[in-house]
C-alpha cells in the first residue's frame, strides 16, 4: 500500500450538543474520520490498516476520485474463510466495495441525510456515511451512531419547543378564558337580571326569563329598558351566530337603544333607527351579519302593547281569561326586514290590549329548533302547547318550556343560543 496516496485520521469522539436545531447542523462538524485508502490497495494490507484503527469504514478512493467504501466485518468474513486469505489477500480491495453505500453533499441539509439514512435496509444500516463536497470530492465519514446523536438532539430540541409551545398555547387559552368570562360576565351584566319595577295604582308587570348561551357568551339578548314608571321598553334579540362577534353586536344594539332615550316609547322609529346605525356600521366593516328582533312596550296602567318585529319568531300571547294562547302576528305590511341588511328599511308598529294575568312569552329560535336525530323541530306548536299546560306558575314556567325541549329533542344541550323572556 502506497501511504503516500493514503489519507489518514484518526477516529475522534464527537462532542455533540444535548438539542441542536437544523439550521445549526454542519454536516463538516460531523465528520468522525477521514481514513481512505485507494483502490489498489490489496485486501491485505486494508486489513492490516482496519488492524490498526478503530474504524469501522473507511473510504476507497481511486486516485482523487471517490469509489466506494469497504468495512472491517467484510473483509473479516472474506479473508477468514477457509481459502479465504489465500484467495484475496493479494488482491486489490476494489473488489470488496459495499454495494450498498450512501454518499452525501456536504450541502444537504440534516433532516434528508437523516431521512436517507434511516430508510436503509437492515444490511446496510449501519455503514459509515461518505461525505462528500459539490464536486464529490471525498470529505470524510459519518458514523451512524453520530447520526443517531443528532436525531437525538433535535428530537430534543422539537420536545422542548413543543412544551414551550404547549405552555404559551396554555397561557393565552387561559387569558382568552379569562376574557370570556368577563365578556360573559358584562353581557350578562347588561341583560335586566334586576328587572326595573313597572306598575301603576292597581297592575304591576312581572318578568322572568331563561338565558342559555351556547359558548360562554351568546348572540341572543333581551334588554328591558324603562319608558316610564309604568311602561317598560322590551328588547329580544338574535344576532347571527353565536361568540364573542355577535355578542359584540348585541352590546352596540344595547347601546344604540339607550341612546335613543325617550324616543325608544314608538317601536317603528326604535327598529328602523337601529336598522339604520347598524346597517352602517357592518358595511364600514365588511362583514355580512344580521339581526332578528323584536321590540315592544307594555303599560302596566293602560294594558296596551305596541310591537315592531324584525324577522323574529312571534311572541306568544297566553290569555289568562281562556287559558288560549296566540302569537302576536303582524300583518306582512307592518313586518319588517331582519336589522342590518336594508339601511333604508322601515319597520310598522301594531297595538294589542292585555287583560290583567295575560302572559306575554318573548323567544329567540333556538328552542324552537331544538333537533331530534331525525332532524324534526321542536317548533312554534309544541311551544304554544308546553305553554298552555305550564302556565299556571310564571316563576316554573320558562324552565318547564326549557325542559320541555329538552325531554323532545333528548339531549341535555342546546346547539344555539336560547333566549326567554316571560311578562305577565
Amino acid at each position: 500500500m502506497d501511504e503516500g496516496r493514503t489519507r489518514k485520521s484518526e477516529v475522534r469522539p464527537l462532542p455533540l450538543p444535548d438539542s441542536m436545531r437544523p439550521e445549526d447542523v454542519d454536516l463538516l462538524h460531523l465528520i468522525s474520520h477521514s481514513v481512505a485508502v485507494q483502490i489498489g490497495d490489496t485486501t491485505e494490507s486494508v486489513f492490516t490498516r482496519f488492524a490498526k484503527s478503530q474504524a469501522e469504514f473507511m473510504a476507497v478512493l481511486d486516485q482523487e476520485r471517490l469509489a466506494g467504501i469497504c468495512s472491517r466485518h467484510r473483509l473479516s468474513e472474506v479473508l477468514g474463510g477457509r481459502y479465504g486469505f489465500a484467495l484475496w489477500a493479494r488482491k486489490p480491495i476494489g473488489l470488496h466495495l459495499s454495494p450498498h453505500e450512501t454518499r452525501v453533499s456536504v450541502r444537504t441539509p440534516i433532516e434528508n441525510v437523516l431521512q436517507q439514512v434511516f430508510a436503509r435496509t437492515d444490511d446496510a444500516f449501519y455503514d459509515d456515511v461518505l461525505l462528500v463536497n459539490e464536486h464529490e470530492s471525498f470529505l470524510g465519514l459519518i458514523t451512524t451512531q453520530t447520526l443517531f446523536k443528532v436525531q437525538n438532539a433535535l428530537l430534543r430540541t422539537n420536545i422542548a419547543d413543543l412544551v414551550d409551545k404547549e405552555q404559551e398555547i396554555r397561557s393565552k387559552n387561559e387569558q382568552m378564558e379569562t376574557d370570556l368570562r368577563m365578556a360573559m360576565e358584562l353581557q350578562q351584566a347588561l341583560m335586566s337580571f334586576n328587572y326595573p319595577r313597572f306598575c301603576d295604582d292597581k297592575r304591576e308587570l312581572q318578568f322572568s326569563h331563561r338565558y342559555r348561551p351556547a359558548s360562554m357568551v351568546g348572540g341572543d339578548f333581551f334588554f328591558i329598558s324603562r319608558i316610564s314608571d309604568s311602561c317598560a321598553g322590551i328588547f329580544i334579540c338574535d344576532v347571527m351566530g353565536h361568540g364573542v362577534r355577535s355578542a359584540l353586536i348585541t352590546s352596540m344594539l344595547r347601546a344604540l337603544i339607550e341612546a335613543l332615550g325617550p324616543r325608544a316609547a314608538d317601536p317603528d322609529f326604535l327598529l328602523t333607527e337601529l336598522n339604520h346605525e347598524l346597517a352602517s356600521i357592518l358595511r364600514q366593516i365588511d362583514t355580512t351579519l344580521f339581526v332578528t328582533a323584536v321590540y315592544c312596550t307594555i303599560d302596566a296602567a293602560t294594558g296596551q302593547l305596541h310591537m315592531g318585529n324584525a324577522g323574529n319568531p312571534s311572541p306568544l300571547h297566553l290569555v289568562s281569561e281562556s287559558g288560549d294562547v296566540r302569537p302576536l302576528f303582524l300583518s306582512n305590511s307592518e313586518r319588517g326586514p331582519v336589522l342590518g341588511l336594508l339601511p333604508d328599511a322601515r319597520y310598522q308598529t301594531a297595538a294589542v290590549e292585555l287583560a290583567p294575568n295575560d302572559c306575554i312569552l318573548f323567544f329567540t329560535d333556538g328552542l324552537i329548533e331544538a333537533e331530534q336525530d331525525d332532524g324534526q323541530l321542536f317548533g312554534v306548536d309544541r311551544l304554544t302547547d308546553s305553554l298552555r299546560r305550564n302556565a299556571t306558575s310564571l316563576e316554573n314556567l320558562l324552565e318547564n318550556l326549557e325542559n320541555d325541549a329538552r325531554f323532545f329533542a333528548g339531549k341535555s344541550t342546546f346547539e344555539d343560543d336560547i333566549c326567554l323572556l316571560a311578562v305577565r
